[in-house]
């Protein structure tokens, strides 16, 4: 009788593949959320949500200039304000608001952090809560900080007040100086369901018409967004979206998107962005990425490692990939990860994109054309 016991529970382990001693699976991941003191830069979504904002306001005239563009287009967007330019132009903020956009905070004065005691960072962000609070009676939900640098204790500092930290996937580099044309065609090219924009309505603490190319910049990129079928939400409203990252691994590690150019023409180089959201204790070294294209004269495979962080706009990771090789044709990509540098045993890997627990497929395939023109499927 036990001899009997002991084969049948022998066979059932071969079964089921308890021998093997594979590492199990991460759970799938939930419902993509972001909780005070953690860094929002982009949201999984099911839709083509797209969230615009804009830095250093209010500002006179250019934020009502905005104002009317997106009452002429219906669009809502987010303002991260600066406390001291809300208290110079209170009647700005409240036509923001009256226009059912969002409001977020970019400190009282706009200092660096990276310069600024945790002392001075909290105050700074404190004191323009209470100016926010008093005029519309709320306090913002989301923290970005001046130039997008972190300070001492920035982290804990927000989960004390309650902010998430206010990051963005894409931008122009609008401080600099580029025409309407180039702004909103870098814009473009990042554009990706779930991407937060960033521009810029004002100048730190200074009045004056020192965006216009920007607000010329919206005027452009509105109408060409909504006719890639594209809806402009808040970045709260994009947030309340969301939906479960399409991959987790079993170091932490989630995978929020990735984005196919749109269209290159005559690409010496195909450029995938990868949007990654990564704990906080992880150290960005211990992994590497490992992609892989799949098709017509494939398969081939590529490395680079994780965004190596720092600040707000370092979460995404954009790897080149020269195309020499490539034949016309559709190909597939697999993401995986690896512990160490060049360790080829793959983390188990969970979600929507993860077959066989070894890697994310990708699942909007890249076509090649005769020409190397790259274009994403829809």
């Amino acid at each position: 009788m036990n001899r009997m016991i002991f084969g049948a529970l022998a066979a059932a382990l071969l079964m089921t593949g308890c021998g093997q001693r594979q590492p199990p699976p991460p759970p799938a991941p939930p419902r993509f959320v972001a909780q005070p003191g953690e860094l929002l830069h982009f949201v999984p979504v099911a839709e083509k949500l797209v969230a615009l904002s804009f830095d250093d306001g209010p500002n006179d005239p250019c934020t009502r200039q905005l104002l009317a563009i997106c009452a002429k287009e219906n669009v809502h967007v987010t303002f991260m304000l600066i406390g001291l330019n809300a208290a110079k132009h209170p009647d700005i903020v409240q036509e923001i608001v009256a226009g059912g956009h969002a409001i977020g905070n970019h400190s009282l004065s706009h200092p660096r952090f990276d310069r600024s005691t945790p002392a001075v960072i909290r105050e700074e962000i404190t004191q323009a809560d209470a100016i926010f609070e008093k005029l519309t009676g709320q306090k913002p939900l989301l923290m970005r900080p001046p130039f997008g640098l972190y300070g001492q204790d920035y982290f804990e500092i927000c989960r004390d007040t309650g902010h998430v930290i206010g990051g963005w996937s894409a931008a122009a580099s609008d401080w600099n100086p580029h025409t309407p044309e180039e702004i909103a065609g870098a814009l473009l090219d990042q554009l990706a369901p779930g991407a937060i924009f960033l521009l810029h309505d004002g100048k730190e603490t200074n009045d004056g018409p020192h965006r216009v190319a920007s607000v010329q910049a919206v005027a452009r990129l509105i109408p060409q967004v909504k006719a890639r079928g594209y809806r402009f939400v808040t970045i709260p409203e994009l947030l309340a979206a969301a939906v479960a990252p399409p991959a987790a691994y079993a170091n932490g590690v989630q995978l929020l998107g990735v984005q196919w150019p749109e269209r290159v023409a005559s690409s010496k180089e195909v450029a995938v962005r990868m949007h990654w959201q990564l704990p906080a204790a992880l150290v960005r070294s211990s992994a590497h990425v490992w992609l892989t294209l799949r098709g017509a004269g494939g398969p081939f495979t590529f490395d680079c490692g994780l965004p190596h962080g720092g600040d707000v706009w370092k979460e995404t990771e954009t790897l080149k990939v020269p195309p020499p090789a490539f034949q016309p044709g559709s190909y597939t990509m697999d993401i995986a990860l690896t512990p160490g540098d060049r360790n080829r045993n793959h983390l188990p890997c969970a979600g929507a994109w993860a077959p066989g627990h070894k890697a994310a497929a990708v699942p909007q395939p890249l076509v090649v054309t005769p020409n190397l023109t790259v274009e994403a499927s829809p």
